[in-house]
């Protein structure tokens, strides 16, 4: 009996030293490099973000044009991978009432907009860009762009005046509208 155990033992002593032979020899062997491409994307963006959501004008006066809002800020922002413009637009989205006081209206033709105390221009051009409508839009700045600023931004102060040299004299009340305010990449 104590032969067979001697042998198993023997065998197993066998095995053992074959599988560390064969695990030295293993040791240092290197598989085929694996690869793995990364890929991240982000999204252009164009943002255009107002410091007040309401410019007031204190009290019309009829047959003039010094009926200034309150001017409001405008910050535009964009991240892009291509375009040779930022365009900043406004418009009315029924140009034949801007501003309403139940059934008296104020066209776009009387309000007028521009940029950083430039000149003021009424609100009657075409979309630009697919943006804004026939007769009550109006373009506020062009800004071009390149590679070495398609990562910017810039702060304008919106004008706004009622012009309403002409205009027949306005009833008495408040007058609301909404001036929608976007940005293009041309």
């Amino acid at each position: 009996m104590q032969r067979p155990l001697n042998r198993a033992l023997a065998v197993a002593a066998a095995l053992a030293l074959a599988a560390t032979t064969a695990a030295q020899a293993q040791v240092g062997l290197t598989s085929t490099t694996a690869t793995v491409t990364l890929n991240a994307t982000k999204s252009s963006t164009l943002t255009v973000t107002p410091t007040a959501s309401t410019a007031t004008l204190a009290s019309i006066t009829d047959n003039s044009n010094v009926n200034n809002f309150t001017n409001v800020a405008l910050t535009t922002s964009w991240n892009l991978t291509s375009g040779t413009s930022v365009r900043l637009i406004g418009w009315f989205g029924t140009p034949a009432s801007a501003l309403a006081n139940g059934a008296a209206l104020i066209p776009s033709a009387n309000v007028e907009g521009g940029i950083n105390g430039g000149g003021f221009t009424a609100f009657t051009g075409a979309a630009v860009g697919g943006v804004g409508v026939a007769n009550g839009t109006l373009q506020l700045f062009s800004q071009p762009v390149a590679a070495a600023n398609y990562f910017s931004n810039r702060t304008d102060q919106l004008n706004l005046r009622l012009n309403l040299v002409g205009f027949p004299n306005t009833t008495a009340g408040l007058y609301t509208g909404t001036l929608n305010v976007a940005a293009v990449v041309q």
